[in-house]
């Protein structure tokens, strides 16, 4: 019987921001525009594979930035960046230009809701990159982030292996989650263990599913720098766009209400050298309160709506699940108080009453009644346009 024959896309965000760190969109880490950043690193490093070479994966760069009045600036900043590259492997930069000319089309049609693809929020931007991957009419695309390497030389090879086939859970293999090698990073602080213990279950989440047989097996975490998914995933589903942290697993929950499962792979795997994140740690929890209050409603709203299928509690644990129970508001108090105790010790009053700030987020946080309602609204448009593009 004569193999599949899989079309493949490469698809990379990056991220771009002024030198004196100044910012409307919070990134993590956003390329200076006065320095060369990590994306050429990745290029070069694509260029070491034939198939990137003959032009038989396109490559797709999502150009981002950080402010609005920066927008084309870093657009021309990137075109002129990335000529060097484009007689050596079939490469196309999707920035604002591409994006305007997207939304034209779409008026043309008479669809004028573009809410899911505005470039203000990771969620957003993520459905960028699933649409410049249908717009090479791949059957899938490879989802990379610019401050990572393709060590294993059958990158390629594996990202398409057990795609389209039935797992041993006769489900249908439509998306993979691979993981980083990368140094692990030190979740011994004291106000961290007892009551925010976020690394220590992330990393006993992924360890579990490196360690555990079959090869692919369903899972309901993913890291966006390492995702592959097929075109009918990416026609029906988009990223939700109220969420700005945690959108790559918050994508396999959206995918899984319709039916959909991803399955982690243990080969797939990327090397991963963030530069140094200058997110203040008080910014962070924030950031993460705000996350898990939102998915832990979506997850109970999930539960009462007749429109999605369900997905057990137990599929979340121990990664994120432990932030998406009863005590999610003890936990944000208590961690809070500890690190303002720490800022304390410090002299840094200003941190100690960020702290303070967000001990109060559970009382006065808005819970969205309507949250599975607005999300399957946002996905009919999607699929409006994901079929008009």
């Amino acid at each position: 019987m004569e193999a599949i024959q899989i079309k493949k896309c490469v698809v990379i965000p990056t991220y771009w921001g002024p030198a004196d760190g100044s910012e409307e969109i919070v990134f993590d880490h956003p390329t200076p525009l006065n320095s060369k950043g990590t994306l050429a690193r990745l290029l070069n490093n694509l260029l070491e594979f034939e198939e990137i070479k003959r032009g038989e994966i396109p490559v797709r760069i999502v150009g981002i930035a950080n402010r609005k009045d920066l927008r084309d600036k870093v657009e021309d900043l990137l075109e002129s960046y990335l000529e060097g590259y484009s007689n050596k492997m079939e490469l196309k930069l999707c920035s604002y230009s591409w994006l305007n000319n997207l939304k034209n089309k779409l008026d043309e049609k008479g669809i004028h809701s573009f809410f899911p693809i505005e470039p203000d929020s990771y969620s957003q931007i993520r459905n960028l990159c699933l649409l410049a991957a249908l717009e090479t009419k791949s059957d899938i695309g490879i989802f990379l982030d610019d401050d990572e390497l393709l060590t294993d030389k059958n990158y390629f090879d594996k990202s398409e292996e057990g795609m389209y086939s039935i797992a041993e859970d006769n489900g249908t293999i439509l998306g993979k989650a691979g993981y980083y090698k990368e140094d692990k990073q030190d979740f011994s602080k004291f106000w961290e263990l007892k009551w925010w213990p976020k690394t220590a279950v992330f990393n006993e989440t992924f360890e579990r599913l490196i360690r555990e047989k079959p090869r692919f097996k369903a899972t309901m975490v993913a890291l966006g720098g390492n995702m592959v998914i097929s075109k009918d995933v990416m026609k029906s589903v988009c990223f939700d766009p109220y969420v700005n942290r945690g959108e790559d697993m918050d994508y396999v929950f959206n995918a899984r209400m319709f039916g959909y499962r991803f399955y982690f792979d243990p080969e797939l795997f990327i090397e991963h050298y963030p530069p140094e994140k200058k997110t203040p740690d008080w910014k962070k929890a924030r950031e993460d309160i705000y996350r898990f209050l939102y998915l832990r409603e979506k997850y109970r709203g999930h539960l009462q709506s007749e429109k999605v299928q369900k997905i057990a509690f137990e599929e979340f644990l121990p990664y994120p699940g432990v932030f998406m129970q009863d005590d999610l508001e003890d936990r944000i108090i208590e961690h809070s108080r500890m690190m303002a105790m720490r800022y304390l010790s410090e002299n840094d009053k200003e941190a100690f009453s960020a702290c303070m700030e967000n001990a109060k987020i559970p009382f006065l946080y808005k819970k969205n009644a309507d949250i599975i309602s607005d999300f399957l609204k946002t996905t009919n448009s999607w699929r409006e346009i994901t079929q008009n593009i």
